[in-house]
């Protein structure tokens, strides 16, 4: 009896381990039609009867993280350049004159920014002196092999007013999503991080608190 109980008992387990291993399907939040607030008028694909795609809503939802989560960008980084107006025209020129190039420096930036901010106990200037600054700019004037423009999308909304059916504006908004392979940016930003030199020698505490931000940076970026 006892060795029939083992038995059952090893053969749960290994039917666990494999359940387990599955890797779970990332699932898209909702897409949302009409709120109180807004109300979806129109947007890229509406009138030949495509969805709204997984990545827009993710984003919307989640922002980069969220759109890192689908399998096919298991590898990559990815960055969302945004414009909103109420000229859909101008706004598909800006989308046609997107340049990969020039702006995936100014999202990385950014997304290197927010990271310093977010470790600071307080001003990221006070907390890392002019290292910070000059990771931020230095990354700013960069140019990054390997980016490349993956989709673009539009949405035109209508908001209403407060506690009202009345409409308060309407307007679209455009998303351009890029991509960049894992181990080509962070060779590119692990050069900057380990090769700015800042204008003003760092106190101890400053020196310190760079090197923490060294050690995990890539820890939720």
């Amino acid at each position: 009896m006892k060795k029939s109980i083992i038995v059952l008992f090893i053969a749960g387990v290994v039917l666990f381990s494999g359940c387990k291993s599955q890797p779970k399907a990332v699932k898209a939040p909702d897409y949302v039609e009409k709120t109180s607030a807004y109300e979806v008028v129109d947007h890229k694909t509406k009138s030949v009867g495509q969805d709204v795609p997984d990545w827009v809503t993710l984003y919307i939802n989640d922002g980069v993280h969220g759109v890192e989560s689908l399998p096919q960008f298991k590898d990559k980084y990815v960055f969302v350049g945004e414009d909103a107006g109420t000229n859909l025209n101008a706004l598909r020129q800006w989308v046609s004159g997107f340049s990969v190039n020039q702006e995936i420096s100014r999202l990385v930036s950014s997304r290197v920014q927010a990271k310093f901010a977010g470790a600071a106990a307080g001003s990221p200037e006070a907390a890392f002196g002019r290292y910070y600054e000059n990771v931020v700019k230095t990354l700013g004037n960069a140019r990054f092999s390997g980016a490349r423009k993956e989709s673009d999308f539009w949405i035109h909304k209508r908001y209403y007013k407060a506690r009202s059916k009345a409409v308060d504006h309407e307007g679209y908004e455009f998303y351009v999503l890029v991509s960049i392979d894992k181990p080509l940016l962070e060779e590119a930003i692990n050069q900057t991080l380990n090769g700015v030199k800042p204008d003003e020698p760092l106190t101890r505490e400053q020196e310190t608190a760079v090197d923490r931000v060294k050690e995990a940076f890539y820890e939720g970026f």
